[in-house]
């Protein structure tokens, strides 16, 4: 076979491996020693690591459905501490979101946060790294891109809202969205886990006064959460969250809806009965035990409910 016969073979070769090859120009590279994976529903995966603020690489797994492209992204960011098995977990699932997002025809890019600083500034220049450099990735469709997060990423995710421009975003139930209406929550004797009430506890001492007198003036304390920010969310946002998850009270997420909806924002809602810490994931967002993924009826609805709202922003 001559040379220019060989041309489209090995053109045709090159498109399949080049998206998950070393793409450091792009603030994506590869994990050394890591492979391509080719996953049961016939997408194949990859652990890589992006370039995060400050040059730190963080751990991230790069998912793309079978096909040319350009395809549509979702960066997903999930729940708890940081931790790369997580990251890669969510990001090979054979399960809700990320199997629905791939069935979908688009990639799946999940993303860890760097050790150590939650909820700081930070991650939110981390995420947004992570986001413009999925951008240059060749086989992404850099014009339509989504996020999808739960717990500590849909929190992420709420302070991306007035920072990034993507076609809309997904938090499922955004844990310590704004600590003065969390503060409400507990005042108001509703279920709420210890570490929120840390939370508030501390902020009340780095500011010297209780959360119902930074409310008055939260400028003035120097206080910021999603609330606070919520005149200059840039995209469209669906909230996901259980009436009886105790680490995102459903009164908090009504009152960011509510103040969205007030200034003319776009965003949707789906509050089962049921749905504990994690359900939007399997369960598999913190609760890395090995054990099979829980998957209710609930997990199917919200990720059926996602593919709906971000077809709709991706103009599909």
């Amino acid at each position: 076979m001559t040379i220019r016969l060989l041309i489209p073979f090995f053109m045709a070769w090159l498109a399949a491996v080049a998206p998950l090859h070393a793409q450091d120009a792009t603030g994506i590279r590869n994990v050394e020693g890591s492979s391509i994976e080719k996953l049961p529903d016939g997408s194949t995966g990859r652990i890589v690591e992006f370039r995060g603020s400050g040059g730190t690489y963080i751990p991230a797994y790069m998912r793309r459905p079978n096909g040319a492209g350009p395809f549509p992204v979702v960066v997903i960011l999930h729940g708890g501490a940081a931790h790369k098995e997580v990251t890669y977990s969510i990001g090979r699932a054979t399960i809700p979101p990320a199997a629905n997002f791939v069935a979908a025809g688009w990639a799946v890019f999940a993303i860890d946060f760097r050790p150590n600083a939650p909820l700081r500034s930070i991650e939110w220049d981390d995420a947004s790294a992570a986001i413009e450099a999925v951008r240059r990735v060749p086989f992404i469709d850099g014009k339509r891109v989504a996020l999808f997060g739960g717990s500590h990423g849909a929190a992420v995710i709420s302070r991306l809202a007035t920072r990034v421009n993507v076609q809309c975003g997904v938090l499922c139930a955004p844990a310590a969205l704004d600590l003065i209406e969390v503060s409400k929550a507990v005042a108001q004797g509703v279920e709420v886990v210890g570490v929120l009430k840390k939370m508030i506890a501390e902020t009340e001492q780095k500011h010297g006064a209780k959360m119902a007198q930074i409310e008055k003036d939260p400028a003035k304390y120097g206080y910021e959460s999603a609330l606070t920010e919520a005149a200059n969310v840039r995209f469209p946002v669906l909230l996901v969250n259980g009436r009886n998850d105790t680490s995102a009270p459903t009164s908090v997420v009504q009152a960011y809806a509510g103040k969205l909806r007030s200034l003319g924002k776009s965003v949707e809602m789906y509050l089962p009965e049921n749905g504990l810490h994690g359900f939007y994931f399997g369960f598999l967002d913190n609760r890395n035990t090995g054990k099979p993924a829980d998957v209710t009826p609930e997990t199917k609805e919200a990720a059926s409910r996602s593919v709906a709202f971000i077809r709709k922003y991706f103009g599909l």
